[in-house]
């Protein structure tokens, strides 16, 4: 996986926050990226953990910890592709319009700190969907795993597998259920009421 590139990303952090306005929500809130005018926003998060679904079909994209940056690429170019955020756990941070944030950037000269931002995110999309496009549905699975085993003990004792899995590949909980047992009975998964506790090893293929 890619290093995230906090020093850039604290750079960046410290001219938006001035014109940012605050936010500090528990889990389960839902955040958009434009506001009642309709204008793009731009997301940082302090603290927490927050959760994109794609609209259009409520696929789950991804899982970000903080410290992130949500909707830069906005300030360039709009997306068509609408998301909703929603916070996993508890979250603190800051947003501010898009036409803002390009301003604040333009000023202070940060377009070399932006480029390390947003070329981490696109090789973080193309490490996404090297594992899930194209995949086997038990690859899909593995890989997903792979990804709640790198979460702290916090975030993955409030996140059920089964439910995650199913948002993130839209595979059938049926099939999702019969894998993990599978797993379970290998002892290559640890699961506790629905909810990951260790991933000891897992086989290349099932």
């Amino acid at each position: 996986m890619y290093t995230k590139p906090l020093t850039q990303l604290e750079t960046i952090r410290s001219r938006l926050v001035v014109a940012g306005e605050s936010f500090s929500l528990p889990a389960d809130n839902e955040l958009r990226m434009f506001n009642e005018n309709n204008e793009p926003l731009i997301w940082f998060f302090d603290e927490g953990s927050v959760v994109l679904h794609r609209e259009t079909d409520d696929l789950l994209m991804d899982l970000v910890s903080a410290p992130t940056l949500i909707g830069l690429a906005n300030i360039i170019h709009t997306s068509q592709i609408k998301y909703r955020m929603i916070t996993q756990t508890n979250c603190k941070g800051f947003f501010l319009p898009a036409n803002l944030a390009f301003d604040i950037i333009e000023k202070n000269r940060l377009w070399k700190h932006a480029c390390h931002w947003t070329t981490y995110i696109l090789r973080s999309l193309e490490y996404r969907d090297a594992r899930f496009v194209g995949a086997t549905t038990y690859s899909q699975i593995r890989a997903t795993l792979l990804i709640m085993d790198s979460w702290g003990v916090d975030l993955r004792a409030r996140t059920g597998v089964i439910n995650f899995i199913q948002k993130r590949t839209k595979i059938s909980r049926s099939v999702i259920a019969e894998i993990l047992s599978a797993l379970r009975k290998g002892n290559y998964i640890e699961m506790d009421k629905g909810k990951l506790i260790a991933v000891n090893r897992l086989p290349s293929s099932y």
